[in-house]
């Protein structure tokens, strides 16, 4: 017989009381998934690394639009699966970033590999005295 987890009364009574306690995403009031996700920033670019395990690449869509990043990722449960323990989530995930003005959003590349999907943002200069702006008082 195989020995479970959950076979062990003190164990089973830490995982009642603190099931999701320690899991970092967050589910919103209409399903979807908020994924885990690091940040990174360098010289030449930022890139978004999200952990999308068991998620296909044709169900990513990735888009940019009045200065927004977002991701919507689905992972669809296989029917007529049995599961003796079931912790990881199968349905919609959804992120946005607000992007900053010194990006190339013509630019983006992601890449999905593992099941992190990465997605490099590269920086461009900006001339910061076109940015700055003089206003006449009448």
């Amino acid at each position: 017989m195989l020995a479970l987890r959950h076979d062990y009364p003190t164990i089973r009574l830490f995982d009642e009381i603190f099931g999701d306690f320690f899991d970092n995403s967050v589910i919103n009031s209409s399903g979807v998934k908020t994924p885990i996700h690091d940040v990174i920033e360098n010289d030449k670019e930022y890139i978004v690394e999200l952990l999308l395990a068991g998620v296909k690449k044709e169900n990513i869509s990735i888009d940019v639009e009045e200065g927004m990043l977002t991701i919507k990722a689905e992972r669809k449960e296989v029917k007529d699966t049995q599961y003796n323990r079931k912790q990881t989530y199968f349905g919609k995930y959804e992120r946005s970033f607000k992007l900053p003005d010194n990006v190339d959003a013509d630019n983006i590349d992601a890449s999905l590999v593992d099941g992190i999907l990465k997605v490099t943002i590269p920086k461009i200069e900006i001339d910061t005295k076109s940015l700055k702006k003089v206003i006449e008082i009448t």
